[in-house]
């Protein structure tokens, strides 16, 4: 995941089953939806909540 750009898609779990999705922004940024009450918000990538794996859809 060294070489994200914005519009990235990254998942937390696995490929197979993901939990979570969010879309990165830039500047080790990404939204997403974290609760239903929070709505959208953007947070920056850290090493406690790192997804497992991103892709980049064209």
């Amino acid at each position: 995941m060294d070489n994200l750009q914005p519009g990235d898609l990254l998942f937390w779990g696995s490929a197979s089953a993901p939990y979570h999705v969010g879309i990165y922004v830039g500047n080790n940024q990404y939204i997403h939806a974290a609760t239903p009450g929070q709505g959208v918000i953007k947070q920056t990538l850290s090493s406690y909540f790192y997804p497992s794996v991103a892709k980049r859809v064209l």
